[in-house]
């Protein structure tokens, strides 16, 4: 975990990772904290790059965890 808090610079990118992955979507994690869905976007692409991989594959209306996105929403998400 020690690896995972020296890469990433913003505590804000993962919890509106954290809410995308448990809502299973962008739209859905703006609602609820109250920022638009492109914001929500721009954090997660800046999470992304911080960690040098995708977390999500984007669809038509919809996003799905990759593995890697899935092994970070486990270790966020306790």
């Amino acid at each position: 975990m020690t690896t995972l808090r020296r890469s990433i610079s913003s505590i804000s990118a993962l919890a509106t990772f954290e809410a995308a992955a448990r809502l299973g979507g962008f739209t859905l994690a703006a609602e609820e904290l109250g920022v638009t869905q492109a914001a929500v976007s721009r954090q997660i692409k800046l999470l992304e790059r911080e960690l040098n991989t995708p977390l999500f594959l984007r669809a038509h209306r919809r996003v799905i965890l990759t593995p890697a996105g899935e092994a970070l929403a486990e270790a966020v998400g306790g």
